[in-house]
């Protein structure tokens, strides 16, 4: 009995599902890899974009000493760069361009900088502090390098301006200068009022730029101080200054201020320690009681003046030293009385106030204050 070998094989349909299938693994395969190389230029042009916007404006998160040291190409020029160009080559020519300001990896390929990773060229616009890309064709990129370009140069600084012994500059204030001085050779002035504020602001001076600048108060004789001041978008900086000298001869208390028997007056006692003579035209009570006016004036050195005041001054007015103005001589060399008599309680008169441990704050014209309060 013969026995016969049989042979079976794929039919034709078998073939074909086989390669349906093939093909559609392919398919899959082909659309992944599509997409996983995608998702990598999205990722290599994400993080291109953010380069450009840190040499543009510099870093946050790079500090020294608590403060923010990076401020690109922005924080030397004041400026957005007219095109991208710019963070590469100096094509203003301008002495105050440190770059190039894109990091070591953009260094390789003087060209790429320009172009996404899929080859498409960035475009930048300077008036909305924009960069944007087509991408993949499909969906543009765009990144903002500030939230609005407005917080570039809409900052202030302000502060306070004092002597050695924390006085304002009072009636001085026209003799001290500060001067902002910005990294592209821009520079600011303004002078402090009375009571020794200053400012540099979007009102005073049309805003003043990010960066790290330099801040200096001038006055007379030579005295001067310097402060570097780092000013980041969206702030407003405070920056004061104390001078090592007092702004005038001023003069100083001697003592503790004496009430009178009456409980209604006292006196208080002062030098001159300035090196000129020091002339008192007026003087002015900052700080009193409600119901005290001062009726009679009393100065005493080698001498003796007294004057009588109808009205009487009271909180808030000035009168003046009469009949004329007194001088008080420098170097400390004489000690002289101001006594304040006759408080009443009203500026007509009336009864007499009792001004027992009240506070008083006097000003006299040249400046100086003196806070007591009578025991």
């Amino acid at each position: 009995m013969s026995m016969r070998k049989r042979f079976t094989g794929f039919t034709l349909m078998e073939l074909l599902v086989v390669l349906l299938i093939i093909g559609i693994l392919s398919t899959v395969a082909l659309r992944t890899i599509d997409a996983t190389r995608d998702r990598a230029l999205f990722d290599q042009t994400t993080k291109e974009m953010r380069e450009l916007a840190y040499a543009m404006v510099g870093n946050p998160e790079i500090v020294a000493n608590g403060q923010r040291v990076d401020f690109g190409f922005f924080g030397d020029m004041m400026r957005l760069p007219n095109d991208l160009r710019e963070l590469m080559e100096n094509t203003t020519n301008s002495p105050f361009w440190r770059g190039p300001y894109l990091r070591r990896e953009f260094l390789q390929d003087t060209a790429g900088y320009r172009y996404d990773a899929w080859g498409n060229p960035y475009t930048f616009n300077p008036a909305t502090g924009t960069i944007a890309t087509i991408g993949n064709g499909k969906y543009p990129m765009t990144i903002r390098v500030v939230d609005s370009v407005a917080h570039l140069t809409n900052n202030s600084i302000i502060g306070s301006i004092t002597d050695a012994e924390n006085n304002p500059p009072g009636d001085k204030a026209a003799t001290v200068g500060v001067y902002l001085f910005l990294p592209n050779g821009t520079s600011y002035f303004t002078r402090p009022d009375a009571g020794g504020y200053y400012e540099f602001s979007p009102l005073t001076h049309g805003g003043i730029p990010i960066g790290h600048h330099k801040l200096v108060a001038k006055r007379p004789g030579g005295d001067s101080i310097v402060k570097w001041v780092t000013v980041v978008p969206r702030s407003r900086t405070i920056v004061d200054f104390r001078f090592s000298r007092l702004f005038r001869n001023y003069l100083q208390l001697v003592g503790t201020p004496k009430l009178s028997g009456d409980s209604a007056g006292f006196t208080i006692s002062i030098v001159n320690p300035g090196s000129n003579p020091d002339t008192i035209s007026s003087i002015q009570f900052i700080e009193a009681p409600d119901s005290a006016y001062m009726s009679w004036l009393y100065i005493r050195n080698h001498e003796q003046r007294q004057w009588e005041y109808n009205p009487r001054p009271g909180r808030g007015d000035s009168f003046a030293i009469m009949p004329t103005s007194f001088v008080i001589a420098p170097n400390g060399e004489e000690v002289v009385e101001f006594s304040f008599y006759n408080f009443y309680k009203t500026p007509t008169g009336g009864d007499t106030s009792n001004i027992y441990d009240k506070l008083f704050r006097l000003r006299f014209n040249d400046g100086s204050e003196f806070s007591v309060r009578p025991r």
